[in-house]
């Protein structure tokens, strides 16, 4: 196509939005009336000679497009734009910018390789080597296409829809996150302002508003030393609160927490509380924790505490057609697990120091395994405490080296367990026979009922017992073998 002489033309500028994804619609915009030549407008210049090449084509109808060759805008507030070529069309109302486009302001900057503006239903459109970046909010977009409709009078909020790109690398988000304004006198306290800085990547990431946003399809999320993984990710910046849901996991150097749903919020800058709801399992160094619900609650990124509780009663987590009840609380540390009502597990620097276990307790124990036979009923198969609550606590143990280059820590070793109210007892022991073999012949067997029962551990063994209350109980020892039996 043959175009006509280049001729003069007039630029304008615009206002910056109080938002940063509003930079967006303003870039556009400018796009869009730098390449009309309205006498009405201006603000904006060309930057350079030779860039502010025009040429107008008027088609049958009368629509008139107009071309123009390396455009670099320089416009009021600081506002530069390039790009290879522009092209707008008045009666669509369209402006298109294409190759190394570019716009820079003096707190945010959009890079593409090509963008489109559709000035009469505020939509923005740009794909190709996308970056957004707000300076001032510390917040990046990059990669992806981008589809930005900006806030109209038909149109009550802004939005921004970054989907994967035709070089089918995912859109990722970096975020910087500053502690809830409620929340200030505790940032002053603790003497830092520092942001969390949150890195989400997925298929698509939708932001409604200037402090909502939503990531679909295999979501990644990155946040301290923690990657989790979701179907699909909720964030709300004004309470700095996260939810993932379908699959979801965070994963973090001490441990791996899962579960349906995952809940992140932060009471405080130096404090975090993640709730794993349905089908929750937490696997830690010292530690299997699996319940309906899961709450995990860490300081400085470090865990400090774990609750686990059944599931709510009308809990829309649960799962409908189950025709099973839901799994109790249960945890197991080394050769020790416990089962109750609810579980709260004490462990500070994420070192495991206490389990209170509240409502038809039993904690188990294998480490005497060896002793067992065939002969032995399942209920002397394993030492076994039950009460109505149980209270374990534990020690540092022996140092254990791992099989990576980590460094050495010690694990944990039960020191105490206590049942309260309607507490019983049976452990095995090595029977008083002398020559019997520990694994061959049948192991002593002591069983003890009372108010309140303490078991005092040493070495991974039992060093005594005390019973509270009206004790009854009784010992056995096994019968030697006769000639024929």
């Amino acid at each position: 196509m043959r175009h006509p002489e280049p001729m003069e033309t007039s630029t304008s500028g615009g206002r910056s939005h109080r938002r940063w994804l509003g930079t967006l619609a303003l870039c556009a915009t400018l796009s869009l009336l730098s390449v009309v030549p309205l006498a009405a407008q201006d603000g904006c210049t060309f930057g350079e000679e030779g860039n502010d090449v025009l040429r107008q084509v008027t088609l049958p109808g009368g629509e008139a497009i107009y071309y123009v060759t390396r455009p670099h805008l320089v416009c009021e507030e600081g506002i530069q734009i390039w790009a290879d070529s522009a092209v707008a069309f008045t009666t669509s109302n369209m402006a298109h910018l294409i190759g190394s486009v570019r716009y820079e302001d003096p707190r945010r900057s959009l890079v593409s390789d090509e963008a489109r503006y559709f000035s009469a239903v505020g939509r923005l459109q740009a794909e190709g080597g996308l970056r957004i970046e707000d300076r001032d909010e510390g917040s990046v977009v990059e990669n992806g296409a981008l589809v930005y409709l900006r806030e109209t009078s038909f149109r009550d909020e802004e939005s921004m829809t970054v989907t994967t790109g035709a070089d089918r690398v995912r859109p990722r988000a970096t975020m910087s996150a500053e502690a809830p304004e409620a929340d200030s006198s505790a940032v002053e306290a603790a003497g830092s302002e520092e942001p969390r800085i949150y890195v989400v990547e997925g298929d698509e990431i939708l932001s409604r508003g200037g402090n909502y946003l939503r990531s679909v399809g295999a979501v990644e999320l990155t946040f301290d030393s923690v990657v989790a993984f979701a179907d699909t990710l909720e964030y709300r910046e004004a309470t700095d609160d996260m939810e993932l849901r379908g699959g979801a996991s965070v994963n973090a150097p001490e441990y791996t927490l899962t579960g349906a749903r995952i809940d992140l919020t932060t009471p405080t800058p130096q404090q975090r509380e993640i709730r794993a709801l349905r089908e929750a399992v937490l696997t830690g160094n010292d530690l299997v924790l699996t319940a309906e619900r899961i709450f995990l609650f860490a300081r400085e990124e470090q865990l400090q505490r774990l609750v686990a509780l059944p599931p709510e009663t009308d809990s829309t987590l649960t799962a409908p057609d189950s025709a099973s009840p839901p799994t109790r609380p249960h945890a197991v540390a080394d050769e020790f697990e416990i089962t109750a009502d609810s579980l709260d597990i004490l462990a500070p620097a994420e070192t495991l120091e206490r389990i209170f276990a509240a409502g038809r307790a039993r904690s188990v124990s294998h480490a005497r395994d060896s002793l067992n036979v065939e002969i032995l009923p399942e209920a002397a198969r394993s030492d076994w405490l039950e009460g109505d609550t149980i209270i374990v606590t534990f020690v540092p143990g022996a140092e254990e080296t791992p099989d990576d280059d980590t460094e050495p820590r010690a694990g944990a070793m039960v020191e105490r367990i206590v049942a309260i109210v309607a507490a019983r007892s049976l452990y095995r022991m090595t029977p008083s026979d002398a020559s019997a073999l520990a694994g061959e012949d049948p192991p002593a067997v002591h069983y003890v009922v009372g108010d309140r029962i303490t078991i005092v551990m040493r070495d991974g063994e039992v060093d005594r017992m005390e019973v509270e209350g009206a004790a009854t109980g009784f010992h056995l020892e096994p019968l030697r073998p006769g000639p024929e039996s």
